[in-house]
């Protein structure tokens, strides 16, 4: 696991950005405002991330005081992608890759919520956990504890806690109300 984010550590550090197929406007705005905000967001890329053994989604990183966020786009396709070669393709987004960019989003707005806003420090963004739980289901957040315990090893609850609460943002949240809580604690 630690081999593996190093990788894709390493590999954010020189990605080229990539040109997006459109957006549903809500979520062009969202990533917009967290770009005007520093945060740099690569589609399909880095092929580590995305083409990799781990099959994501996404993921929100801190690398070096760089923010990144990493959508990997449902319909993308290994052999459009080539790394040595001018990155284009951007497959049509689906509800999944949209929920990723919540979902992603929301991590980023957990870490403006304690210390600085790029040290990869979170805390919960909601006031209460136990009503997340009881929103999201019992069923949904163990199959989130489930999933996520291994990427956790040190502590399987604290983190998770993260992961549970963007979830819920994701699936509750439009993407202007998820901007105007960045706006709100990150701007």
């Amino acid at each position: 696991m630690k081999a593996f984010i190093s990788t894709l550590l390493a590999s954010i550090a020189i990605a080229a950005p990539a040109v997006a197929a459109p957006l549903p406007a809500d979520h062009q705005q969202f990533l917009d405002t967290m770009a005007r905000d520093g945060v740099n967001v690569h589609i399909n890329e880095p092929a580590q991330a995305c083409y990799g053994e781990k099959d994501m989604d996404g993921a929100y990183i801190v690398f070096e005081g760089d923010r990144y966020l990493v959508i990997c786009q449902d319909n993308r396709s290994k052999a459009e992608f080539n790394i040595n070669e001018d990155l284009s393709f951007i497959a049509p987004w689906t509800a999944n890759d949209l929920d990723t960019i919540r979902h992603e989003g929301f991590h980023a707005i957990q870490d403006c919520m304690a210390g600085s806003k790029n040290d990869m420090v979170f805390d919960t963004v909601f006031t209460s956990q136990e009503e997340v739980i009881d929103t999201y289901g019992v069923y949904n957040t163990m199959r989130i504890m489930s999933a996520y315990s291994t990427h956790y090893e040190a502590d399987r609850h604290g983190e998770i806690k993260y992961e549970i609460e963007a979830f819920y943002a994701a699936e509750n949240y439009s993407a202007t109300e998820l901007n105007d809580m960045y706006n709100k604690f990150c701007m």
